[in-house]
């Protein structure tokens, strides 16, 4: 059963609250309060490829075709120990070593007329490149509301519980889904280390 922030068992713990912070992150590209983010930019490339076979018939031929995909350029993120607040009180979380399921705060796809093609990525550009490049930023914001199953253990510095990563536990995972949209959308045995 879900556990209340006041009411957590040392052992494994599921809760549900919101993400808070006094020092929260600023993510890189939306520039949104958040406990977690990670970014990523891909460039688009493409190439004609001109290859020589032999054919059924033993003739050697040559056929061209082109090639294309995305890249990632450069990428990056950053997460802080946060608290999960619920209507009885707070409990510290440390997401390193989770599962995270987080939620998509920036998106956006431009050439290099746009301001942000240089100025959140790289000077250089990859080999074949169109000079596309896609932007995107997943997140848990600030106030967002949580669902978290993981170990609960004491605390050293008061006397308090708090979340983290255990190598014996069974799971770990921080979610933006409900348990009901996690438990109709995966088998839970998916999250298992």
């Amino acid at each position: 059963p879900t556990s209340k922030t006041q009411g957590a068992f040392i052992g494994l713990t599921e809760l549900q609250g919101t993400a808070e912070s006094d020092n929260p992150l600023i993510s890189f590209l939306a520039a949104a309060h958040c406990v977690y983010y990670k970014w990523d930019v891909q460039e688009h490339w493409r190439k004609t490829v001109h290859e020589t076979y032999t054919d059924s018939k033993g003739h050697r031929r040559t056929r061209t075709r082109v090639e294309s995909g995305w890249s990632s350029v450069d990428s990056g993120g950053h997460s802080i120990a946060f608290y999960l607040k619920d209507d009885t009180g707070i409990l510290r979380i440390i997401p390193e070593g989770a599962k995270i399921q987080d939620v998509t705060i920036f998106s956006e796809t431009c050439r290099p007329s746009d301001p942000l093609y240089y100025g959140k990525g790289p000077a250089h550009a990859v080999s074949h490149s169109t000079h596309e490049r896609h932007f995107v930023e997943t997140a848990i914001p600030l106030h967002t509301m949580l669902y978290i199953m993981g170990q609960a253990r004491e605390r050293q510095d008061i006397a308090a519980a708090e979340i983290a990563h255990d190598k014996n536990a069974e799971m770990f995972l921080i979610s933006t889904k409900t348990e009901k949209q996690i438990s109709s959308g995966y088998n839970v045995l998916v999250w298992f280390l």
